[in-house]
């Protein structure tokens, strides 16, 4: 275990030297008899328990503490009394000390006011690593881009986080949908209660009424005991039902009861019980058509659209990919605890076309696999997955401005060469964006060739 360390601040010399005297042995002494200057040592020096006389010229203790706050370090003040009287209880009460030794200052004296501090002090620096653990876990639900689709969202989000609306996210698999919904809860009054996240499609569906609604005693086969649900777990929070469209008619109407009236019955249970929640659902499927076929109700339809906020796919916000692929890189990064790497340019550029099926999460597992399989600190097109290279617009089965799918064209059994050579100076011309120079470098012909060209195979980009 590492020796405690205590700053001493006193303008009694002998007070100092005594303390020094009883407390060495087991802890290092430091000691100033000037507290601005002990100040300058605590903002250089990490200590455990800061010793503060009771008779300094220039500070009460609590103009003392106001100093010492600001210098936003983890010690547990102890203030040193000439006597204990209800007048400096009661400023110590306003600094905020709770720890004090009344002289004579013999080690017995102190020993019995450091223990219960340095119990504290174990306490302040857990609540320091849950405060951090939190802030870093807040930071890994960060919406990260800066498109305008996704500056829209973010502004619904703000405009609604602090109502008390059901809001019903929609969007495709793997956009993020509770990501959004954390985001709504961070921002709103309900942040000091739990989120309760429930993906509904990978719940049994004839549990899934137990585990949002709770069951009683008795009510079911091995059911021994009552049990609280989801729903009541959130109570005074927020909860996020992904996938609305998996709960079954019957659960959709209790829901509909807790949304509307604020109460739940359990599973088998008689007695309503009172809940106060904040519903966030979300789907990728089209709502409206779950009711036409029946398989939704028209009600809970109504109630769950009263705000609606779509998350766009990343195919439709291509500028917010680099952003995206670098913020996971440096996570990952860090996670693995591996060499900083770099994505390169053209790198980057398949990655811009493709087009994500699986969106963001896709984005994810792809730099991940990438890091993991890379050999070189520069991730390359070679460490690509085979799915980016075949499915990407600069490779072979592309679609080919003013030709078509390229797939459709190389499947013609019979080519003409002019066939053939209109091809490829179209798939050239792609591949550089139409930047003539690198064009006609990259099929090894003049300019002036490569101009006569383009007028003969009609291939100007506007046209």
């Amino acid at each position: 275990m590492n020796q405690k360390s205590i700053l001493a601040i006193s303008e009694r010399k002998e007070l100092l030297k005594q303390l020094r005297k009883e407390l060495s042995e087991e802890f290092e002494v430091i000691t100033f008899n000037n507290f601005l200057d002990g100040l300058d040592m605590l903002r250089e020096s990490d200590f455990d328990i800061l010793f503060l006389d009771q008779n300094l010229t220039w500070f009460t203790f609590t103009e003392a503490m106001r100093k010492l706050k600001g210098i936003g370090k983890e010690i547990v003040p102890v203030a040193l009394l000439q006597e204990e009287n209800e007048l400096v209880l009661e400023e110590l009460k306003k600094a905020d000390i709770s720890h004090y030794a009344v002289q004579p200052f013999t080690r017995s004296n102190v020993m019995r006011v450091l223990i219960p501090a340095l119990s504290q002090l174990e306490v302040l620096k857990e609540k320091a690593k849950l405060e951090k653990k939190l802030s870093e876990s807040e930071e890994a639900y960060e919406i990260i881009g800066q498109s305008s689709r996704i500056k829209e969202v973010k502004s619904l989000i703000e405009r609604v986080a602090d109502s008390e609306l059901t809001v019903l996210v929609t969007g495709e698999n793997g956009v993020g949908k509770e990501l959004i919904g954390r985001e709504i809860y961070k921002k709103s009054q309900r942040k000091k209660g739990n989120f309760v996240s429930v993906k509904c499609a990978s719940i049994a569906p004839e549990s899934l009424e137990i585990e949002l609604f709770g069951v009683e005693k008795g009510a079911l086969h091995g059911v021994t005991g009552n049990k609280k649900g989801l729903l009541e777990d959130a109570d005074g929070g927020t909860i996020f039902l992904d996938e609305i469209s998996k709960l079954d008619l019957k659960s959709q109407a209790k829901l509909l009861r807790v949304i509307e009236y604020g109460e739940l019955r359990r599973v088998g249970g008689n007695r309503p019980r009172k809940v106060d929640v904040r519903f966030v659902v979300a789907t990728n499927r089209n709502l409206e058509e779950e009711v036409k076929k029946g398989k939704f109700r028209k009600d809970l339809y109504h109630r769950l659209t009263v705000f609606t906020l779509e998350v766009p796919p990343l195919r439709d916000r291509k500028e917010d990919i680099p952003i995206l692929a670098n913020y996971f890189l440096n996570k990952i990064i860090l996670d693995l605890h591996k060499e900083l790497h770099v994505i390169s340019g053209e790198a980057m550029k398949y990655l811009i076309e493709y087009s994500f099926p699986g969106n963001i999460r896709e984005l994810k597992n792809i730099i991940e696999r990438m890091v993991l399989l890379s050999t070189d600190k520069v991730i390359g097109i070679e460490d690509l997955p085979l799915e980016i290279k075949m499915k990407s617009d600069t490779l072979e089965n592309k679609t080919i401005t003013g030709l078509g799918p390229l797939k459709e064209i190389l499947e013609k059994e019979v080519y003409e060469l002019a066939d053939v050579e209109r091809i490829v100076i179209a798939s050239a011309l792609q591949k550089t964006r139409w930047n003539k120079q690198e064009t006609a470098k990259l099929l090894g012909i003049g300019r002036t060739t490569l101009y006569e060209k383009i007028r003969k195979y009609k291939l100007d980009k506007k046209s």
